[in-house]
């Protein structure tokens, strides 16, 4: 079974059209790394840029992720007859649509305004703002929480449905 994200196949997706478009409805911002006489960046900064569009591009592939499971969870729901059982499918479609409605939404969200400071620094040729950089450690803390609970739930899932396929065979 190939997996399917909306109505396009993943074996035959087009990640590089998905990325410019994504990034195409986004607001044009300053890149922290593009090449100007006008900007010296601390090399700091530029690094805490980098680990933010890594973290970015994270939730963007957990957000795939969930689409993905809630199909696979809606194709095994029914494999499942125990009321232990039925309820851990409720359980993993409540954390589904919460994670991918409310959570990742959230901290993408969140991440955007940060990535908003790093073109406000530039504009202004100010890097001394250190709000930047504790806000940067507070959401980097924030970000690396929820990979843990999400990689959780994650393998829980699959075991999950590893379950379901069990039975199907039976």
């Amino acid at each position: 079974m190939i997996p399917v994200i909306g109505e396009v196949s993943v074996s035959h997706f087009d990640w590089s059209r998905f990325a410019l478009t994504c990034w195409q409805k986004q607001k044009v911002m300053i890149s922290a790394i593009s090449t100007s006489k006008n900007y010296v960046i601390q090399p700091s900064l530029i690094k805490k840029h980098k680990i933010t569009l890594q973290w970015l591009s994270s939730l963007m592939l957990w957000k795939s992720e969930l689409l993905f499971f809630q199909k696979t969870l809606e194709d095994n729901a029914g494999l499942f007859y125990k009321v232990a059982d039925k309820k851990k499918v409720d359980h993993f479609q409540n954390l589904i649509t919460y994670y991918g409605g409310e959570v990742i939404d959230g901290l993408r969200s969140k991440l955007r305004h940060h990535e908003g400071h790093v073109a406000s620094m530039l504009k202004t040729k100010n890097e001394t703002l250190t709000e930047y950089f504790k806000e940067h450690d507070a959401l980097m803390e924030e970000l690396e929480t929820f990979e843990k609970s999400y990689k959780d739930m994650k393998r829980s899932f699959l075991r999950f449905i590893a379950k379901a396929n069990k039975l199907d065979r039976v």
